[in-house]
């Protein structure tokens, strides 16, 4: 509380706080087209202690929704921008406590971890249909694998 000062209300919205801590990006953009989404350096303490835990999360061996979206996007975007997708999440997670005063419910998380999967099962699916895969090849390949 002392980095952000007397209150929290100061900032309009949790997209506006992550924008005060530099975790979103600062796109400069020519004639249209992106030339750089690179986040802003802040030398501040508060984002810095929000990037070591989202480093930590990602170290956790225990299932945890923030460990499963950090492992997310650090195979998609590598470790270091997820340090900072996580960070963010987590400085949201935080607005949103101390603005509505409700204590952290991961309950919450759990439901974005079920609707990621049914959205992997449905690209699974569609994958499955453009090569021409069907249950009786899945089958063939399930007796292989457990011989």
């Amino acid at each position: 509380m002392a980095e952000v000062g007397e209150s929290i209300a100061k900032f309009n919205s949790a997209k506006a706080f992550a924008k005060w801590l530099g975790f979103t990006p600062n796109n400069k953009a020519s004639g249209g087209r992106v030339l750089s989404k690179k986040t802003l350096k802040n030398k501040s303490t508060l984002p810095n202690t929000f990037r070591m835990v989202a480093n930590s999360l990602g170290n956790m061996k225990k299932p945890n929704p923030m460990t499963a979206f950090f492992q997310r996007i650090a195979y998609r975007a590598g470790r270091i921008k997820a340090i900072t997708a996580t960070a963010r999440k987590l400085a949201v997670v935080v607005y949103k406590m101390l603005t509505t005063g409700e204590a952290y419910e991961p309950t919450k998380l759990m439901r974005d971890m079920a609707q990621v999967k049914q959205q992997q099962i449905r690209q699974m699916k569609k994958k499955l249909a453009k090569f021409g895969i069907t249950g009786a090849d899945l089958g063939l390949f399930a007796n292989l694998s457990a011989s």
